[in-house]
């Protein structure tokens, strides 16, 4: 009894020490994301009544923050970002992931603990979305799915597009049979034929979008592709390999992760779809450990294990190369601690 209290006290200690590292490297980097210059315009507008597209949860944190402090310290509304996605991530995989240890570094390694630097808001409600997820992966009544609903609904509140989790998560629960997926891929091409209807009912849900270099679209995310199908075919090797009973949590996250395939192919010519393809694809964060742990041959388990941290390590690599470019500028590293420098705006 002695040992596993000391045991408990030691992860717990380990735990804190990881957030607290990553938190402070988040809360006092300055400048540092593609978008924080212009947060802190935003923040600044909200705070003094002027026109903002931004949702009224952040207006109101902002408001409240700067009341409180007597100023416009942006550097606080970041921190409180960075804290409540840290400790919800880190929660999740703590609580929901069957290897903590794998889910925290793929967090890492793919990089989006280091994109959580970009459109704070947008990442906390990815953040809820991921512990979220208990909801919906072991719902057995309508009150457990409604806990989900009322989820989102607080996320929306910071990011609107979290809504489209609701509808598209009840469906991804449910079992799918060979005509759904058939139905499915005929719904993708007819909505990628009327891309330009499509577009206009999305520009009504998102009128800011109206008018802004976001309406030319993008390319098929063949990163984003092919890691969601190196994950389903993960998936269907563990299935075929050990002919398991079928488990509604697993299931869950691989019909996600079709979804997540379908959409960075069909509807690239929607603006920022990265961000709803996200929704569906976080789920690899505990459905690739989960995997691994249930592979029962030790040998075939640590190979699989392996395999994972190879990928991650290329894929880091990659991210790494990318991240001192325009439009993302995650490097170099800079903190408003050795820095006078300060956005202000009257």
């Amino acid at each position: 009894m002695k040992q596993e209290r000391e045991g408990l006290i030691r992860i717990r200690f380990f735990l804190i020490g990881i957030f607290v590292l990553l938190f402070i490297v988040s809360a006092i980097r300055f400048d540092v994301g593609n978008d924080y210059e212009q947060y802190t315009k935003t923040a600044h507008e909200a705070f003094v009544g002027g026109y903002v597209v931004t949702e009224p949860g952040f207006n109101w944190l902002v408001r409240l923050v700067y009341t409180i402090l007597g100023g416009e310290y942006y550097e606080v509304v970041f921190a409180v970002f960075a804290f409540a996605t840290l400790l919800l991530f880190l929660k999740a995989f703590y609580e929901q992931s069957e290897d903590f240890f794998m889910s925290f570094a793929l967090f890492m390694m793919l990089g989006i603990y280091f994109q959580t630097f970009n459109t704070v808001r947008y990442y906390f409600a990815l953040a809820l979305v991921l512990y979220g997820m208990r909801y919906v992966t072991g719902v057995n009544t309508k009150k457990d799915f409604l806990k989900f609903i009322l989820l989102m609904v607080v996320a929306a509140f910071f990011h609107k597009s979290v809504l489209i989790t609701i509808p598209v998560f009840w469906i991804a629960s449910l079992p799918w049979k060979k005509w759904h997926i058939a139905v499915g891929i005929g719904l993708c091409i007819a909505c990628y034929l009327l891309k330009d209807l499509v577009l206009q009912v999305a520009l009504v849900l998102y009128p800011s979008y109206r008018n802004t270099s976001f309406l030319a679209g993008g390319d098929i995310s063949k990163v984003m592709v092919a890691r969601c199908l190196a994950v389903l075919a993960l998936y269907v090797w563990y299935r075929n390999r050990y002919k398991t009973a079928e488990d509604k949590e697993l299931r869950f996250y691989a019909q996600l992760n079709i979804l997540a395939t379908a959409v960075s192919v069909f509807f690239t010519f929607l603006p920022v779809i990265t961000r709803i393809v996200y929704y569906f694809s976080i789920t690899q964060l505990l459905m690739i450990p989960m995997i691994a742990v249930r592979v029962s041959k030790e040998k075939e388990r640590n190979i699989v294990k392996a395999l994972v941290y190879l990928a991650c390590i290329l894929y880091f690599v990659i991210f790494l190369w990318d991240a001192q470019r325009d439009g993302v500028k995650l490097i170099p590293y800079d903190t408003w601690i050795f820095n006078d420098e300060r956005f202000i705006y009257k």
